[in-house]
């Protein structure tokens, strides 16, 4: 099996593969639940 993705769109990939996994290790904090906190 051959990777006929170009570099540019591959390193593209790789680079939003990566923030998606960052996200998912560190949720953001939910504005929302702070308003109810108060």
């Amino acid at each position: 099996k051959f990777d006929i993705t170009p570099p540019e769109k591959k390193k593209k990939r790789e680079k939003k593969e990566k923030k998606v996994e960052e996200e998912k290790k560190e949720p953001e904090p939910e504005p929302e639940k702070k308003k109810f906190d108060m």
